[in-house]
């Protein structure tokens, strides 16, 4: 799962992206870049200071943005996972999948609708705070008009067809509707954000040579993070098409070995290592399974406190951990692993344990699927 664990929020884990770095450092430069020119007066530590409060503030913006797509995905019944806030928002949304090309739309619209709702709140607010003669009011509705029109952008910006943006949901939402074929959707989806990749690739190349050198990098940014979701769609596609019909029981590991809830970490972790990236061990207590430790958890702990560390410490239980059955599809497997951001999650059948399936055992089975179809994922 991409970007960094920094807490909870309305029951949501959230994530920050490592795009964040560059974006938080855009927005902070180009109001320093403005306050020089439009208040040369002010001290440089100080506009530097009203740069990072109003990327911190954008960041909220964005995340307030992520969290409607993911409060409406729940009120809807789907599957939510950690909330990654990603460059300009579409993570959120991202990470969602629909039965219903209705709920697509639904999820999609979402974010949108916040960003834009927060613009129009606090363009209202700069603007009464800019008609007073106060001065710290004066300098409340400045920072609040640029905040306005940074979500004014964020949610029109969002509304463009290409994914992952929303407006790229909306899309794939509209050609699924029409076809009742997800996948037509979905492609319709990847064409319409590679040819607007492109575009705003060009867009920002031409704004460098004109001497807009931030301007040009955050679009041209844009439009290569465009492109690069657009691929990961294809490839998803042909991921799908490969393993549609294989079943979780198909390639479930039988022999993997349980622990217990008391074992400590180091008991066990060598046994987690031997499996590789994206391995997982079922924690079960009186033959009941209540939890999963997976590579991902292991990492989380550092070696000189395994001998001190339970697995019941570090596992992952029930909602997160969801029980897949031999009967599953494998896409699903996928796609539940992909949600929970887990390594591997327990199969049952008739209330026992028949194994795990992991992420590494997924991959396994694609790459011997490809070479045996002499298919290449790019």
């Amino acid at each position: 799962m991409s970007g960094w664990p920094v807490g909870r929020l309305f029951g949501f884990e959230i994530r920050i992206h490592l795009s964040w770095i560059l974006i938080g450092s855009l927005v902070a430069v180009l109001v320093v870049s403005q306050l020089e020119a439009n208040a040369p007066s002010i001290a440089s530590p100080i506009k530097w200071l009203a740069g990072a409060v109003i990327a911190g503030a954008f960041f909220l913006s964005v995340l307030a943005h992520e969290l409607g797509h993911g409060i409406v995905a729940r009120r809807r019944g789907l599957d939510v996972g950690p909330i990654t806030v990603f460059f300009f928002g579409g993570s959120a949304s991202f990470q969602l999948e629909s039965d219903r090309p209705r709920d697509e739309a639904a999820v999609a619209i979402a974010g949108p609708i916040v960003s834009l709702v927060i613009g129009a709140v606090l363009a209202i607010v700069g603007v009464l705070a800019r008609t007073s003669r106060d001065d710290t009011l004066q300098a409340v509705g400045l920072v609040a008009l640029v905040l306005a029109s940074l979500n004014l952008i964020l949610g029109a910006a969002n509304l463009v067809p290409a994914y992952p943006l929303d407006g790229g949901r909306l899309v794939r939402a509209v050609f699924w509707a029409r076809t009742g074929d997800e996948r037509r959707g979905a492609r319709a989806a990847a064409a319409s954000g590679r040819y607007v990749g492109w575009i705003l690739v060009g867009g920002g190349l031409a704004i460098i040579l004109l001497g807009q050198t931030a301007d040009g990098l955050m679009l041209g940014l844009s439009g290569w993070l465009l492109g690069s979701a657009s691929r990961a769609i294809n490839r998803r596609l042909a991921v799908q098409e490969l393993i549609e019909d294989v079943r979780v029981g198909d390639v479930v590991d039988r022999e993997v070995t349980s622990v217990s809830p008391q074992l400590t970490v180091d008991t066990f972790a060598e046994r987690l290592m031997e499996g590789g990236e994206g391995s997982a061990l079922p924690v079960v207590r009186d033959d009941q399974v209540v939890g999963v430790v997976g590579s991902a958890q292991l990492r989380r702990v550092g070696r000189k406190s395994w001998a001190t560390t339970r697995a019941e410490d570090v596992m992952i239980g029930p909602p997160s951990m969801a029980a897949l059955a031999p009967g599953d599809s494998l896409w699903s497997a996928l796609d539940r692993l992909r949600r929970t951001g887990l390594d591997g999650l327990p199969v049952m059948e008739a209330g026992g344990l028949v194994g795990v399936i992991t992420r590494r055992l997924i991959a396994s089975t694609i790459q011997d699927r490809a070479k045996l179809r002499g298919v290449t994922i790019r």
